[in-house]
């Protein structure tokens, strides 16, 4: 945290600044200056939280804490990233649901597993429309 201050201060005086000479020709010099000290303030503020977030996000990796310090007392402190080889398991689980069934794992044991196409109604041109068939549909469209 050496030289913070500095940063802060300048930071908050460059706010101050801009401020002043931007309220000078608006108003009163008693004005000006009071709100020059509330710029002073608030860009102080906002420069010593920009500071304390970017020295969290950019702290370097040597002074982060070790990820060995030992197992903790406490539940759920350590976390075992590592996933155990089940890959044989697995696939001799999908072999004897495969054998079993005759059918992929996936697919459905009801009765309705074949796959039947639907059929839409027969589609008409718009080129030469019959009179019957469109006040038929302007019918539909307007009880939907």
């Amino acid at each position: 945290m050496r030289r913070t201050w500095r940063w802060v201060v300048g930071f908050a005086g460059f706010g101050a600044a801009l401020t002043f000479f931007i309220s000078l020709s608006n108003n009163p010099l008693a004005t000006t200056a009071l709100r020059t000290l509330y710029a002073f303030l608030a860009f102080g503020l906002i420069g010593s939280v920009v500071h304390v977030a970017l020295s969290q996000l950019l702290r370097p990796a040597g002074r982060m804490a070790p990820a060995d310090a030992g197992p903790s007392d406490e539940r759920g402190a350590v976390v075992d990233l590592s996933t155990p080889e089940d890959d044989g398991v697995l696939a001799d689980m999908l072999k004897e649901q495969w054998a079993e069934s005759g059918k992929p794992a996936g697919a459905d044991s009801g009765g309705a597993s074949e796959f039947k196409p639907l059929k839409p109604q027969r589609l008409v041109s718009v080129d030469n429309p019959k009179p019957e068939e469109v006040v038929q549909a302007v019918r539909r469209m307007t009880d939907e």
